[in-house]
């Protein structure tokens, strides 16, 4: 029914208004207008942000201090049973600890490390595996020789760690995980954590796959409480633009890849200088009377003594003498040990393989064909004919 036949419409008590008074001459019947509800109003965070990160940084002073207990404790015991219930402990809270992390993280809030450093891939894998319950079954393959920059270092090795503890808690208990890293063409490094799990769903991985990328897909139909080990990830890789994705593996299981960018990487620091050692001290000291039973040490010198026998170097093309040492230098070394020239992995070309010399033989590669190739011809050879069998 529409609005203005109800308008024009009188009821009842209008009609008998009318007749008790016969000066109304109209009967306003428009229904009374409904006020707009007001707008919404934007209410904030709140104060859960603030109570759950107090409760983090609680839990990781808590950590910290007990960490520090057990390190004590573990140095005095000598027992190695208590020793290995010691060191499950120290596991665990070190696991503690991790999950105060993140729950920092999903608050939007930064971890702060007391000590950054640049970390060597290697040394992120081997941290990421120690913070893993399972870390006996998780197997480190080819790993480059490159190191992740010290303000994105610990946030890597948070993201390795979750997709390692997924990797082992949905794998069966048995199966191995491995952890690789290879250099891609833009100068970044891949991670790859693959596992022989029973695999993910095609929608949970397209929703999951749209998680890491920073775009949820809505409606969500995933429960975001069992996968707060991704929700972890996907806030780290938008912060450090790091690209996570899962893939179904064709032999079962599933490959977690993360590509770290080349603005996250550097080259593996040197060693810093050693602390020059304390100079020997002069013998015999002074003042030292030599006693007539001791054996004075032999002094090196260069005379008719020296020995005149040559060593010949392999770089020393045939026919040519090598050079002499006989003689002191007193100028740098000219020759000596190779020395290793600062190269970058990242800037590497295979080089090219050399021409097969025809007198050499055959490759390497030729040589299982040519082994099968002798194999079956001895066996044909030991192989009696049809003749040979009926005599």
């Amino acid at each position: 029914m529409r609005s203005t036949d109800i308008t024009r419409r009188s009821t009842w008590r209008q009609r008998a208004a009318r007749l008790l008074d016969p000066t109304v001459a109209r009967w306003d019947v428009s229904p009374p207008e409904t006020p707009e509800p007001p707008p919404p109003e934007e209410r904030g965070p709140g104060p859960w942000p603030a109570i759950c990160e107090q409760f983090a940084l609680r839990i990781l002073a808590s950590a910290y201090q007990m960490g520090a207990h057990l390190e004590a404790v573990e140095a005095d015991e000598q027992d190695p049973d208590r020793l290995e219930r010691l060191y499950r402990i120290d596991h665990a809270n070190t696991r503690i600890r991790r999950h105060a992390e993140n729950l920092q993280v999903l608050l939007g809030r930064r971890v702060e490390d007391a000590d950054p450093q640049t970390v060597p891939l290697v040394d992120v894998v081997r941290a990421a595996a120690s913070a893993v319950e399972h870390y006996p079954r998780i197997r480190v393959g080819h790993v480059v020789e490159l190191a992740v920059v010290e303000f994105a270092a610990d946030d890597v090795i948070r993201v390795l760690t979750e997709l390692l503890d997924n990797a082992t808690r949905f794998s069966p208990p048995t199966a191995p995980v491995t952890v690789s890293a290879f250099v891609t063409e833009d100068g970044g490094v891949l991670l790859r954590v693959e596992d022989a799990g029973v695999g993910l769903h095609p929608d949970h991985l397209t929703q999951l796959n749209a998680l890491l990328s920073g775009r949820p897909a809505n409606p969500l139909t995933l429960d975001p409480a069992a996968h707060l080990g991704l929700a972890v990830v996907a806030h780290l890789a938008v912060a450090h633009r790091l690209r996570v994705g899962l893939t179904t593996r064709p032999a079962g299981g599933t490959t977690a890849t993360v590509a770290v960018p080349g603005a996250l990487l550097c080259e593996i620091p040197a060693p810093g200088p050693a602390a020059a050692a304390p100079a020997p001290p002069a013998w015999p000291p002074a003042g030292h009377r030599t006693d007539p039973w001791s054996t004075p040490m032999a002094t090196p010198h260069h005379g008719a003594d020296t020995p005149t026998v040559r060593l010949a170097t392999l770089d020393a093309p045939a026919g040519e003498p090598p050079p002499t040492t006989s003689q002191p230098t007193t100028g740098p070394p000219t020759a000596g040990l190779p020395r290793r020239v600062p190269e970058s992995v990242r800037d590497r070309v295979p080089a090219p393989r050399p021409a097969a010399d025809a007198g050499a033989g055959s490759p390497p590669e030729a040589w299982p064909d040519e082994t099968a190739a002798f194999a079956a011809g001895v066996s044909d050879a030991r192989t009696p004919t049809d003749g040979e069998g009926r005599q």
